[in-house]
């Protein structure tokens, strides 16, 4: 009888390691707790500089689709909006714009390397998508020179029309 007492009273755990168990899993916890802010920021920015790349791709695939002669006065200087998806947001839509997209075409002639092309065959297109989440502009801090929340994309788009 006695070695079965001697047996039940070894088996289990004592206060002490179960507090020190505790204390190890309660820190550990923490510690992911902590880093749940910043996965969340990584994702998020991920996501923007997706779209932003996407929404830049799309600006320029409607300018090589465009009629050459058209595309100064189509594109020179305008600003698109897009939703939360990245997806144009048409006229009479009333969606509020996530992205903008500033399109702006320098006038002068294109040199890479030693060749220079004239601006009737090779035009250089700067487009700008900015992060804008409900329409609003996110200020940049003071100090700072580069807005984060802006993506600046240079495009080289070749005349592809027949006559033009």
């Amino acid at each position: 009888m006695k070695s079965l007492q001697t047996r039940f009273s070894r088996s289990g755990f004592t206060l002490a390691e179960v507090m020190i168990a505790m204390g190890i899993v309660a820190s550990v916890m923490v510690a992911l707790l902590g880093m749940m802010p910043l996965g969340v920021r990584a994702v998020r920015e991920a996501t923007n500089l997706t779209i932003s790349g996407r929404i830049s791709q799309e600006v320029i695939s409607n300018i090589q689709q465009a009629n050459w002669a058209d595309v100064l006065k189509n594109y020179d200087r305008k600003v698109f909006t897009f939703d939360n998806e990245g997806f144009a947001i048409k006229n009479g839509n009333k969606a509020k714009p996530s992205f903008e997209a500033r399109v702006s075409i320098p006038q002068d002639t294109v040199s890479i390397g030693k060749t220079t092309y004239n601006v009737d065959t090779l035009k250089k297109i700067l487009v700008e998508v900015e992060f804008t989440p409900d329409g609003i502009k996110v200020p940049v801090k003071t100090g700072t020179k580069v807005n984060p929340n802006v993506m600046s994309y240079n495009f080289y788009v070749a005349n592809q029309n027949k006559a033009g």
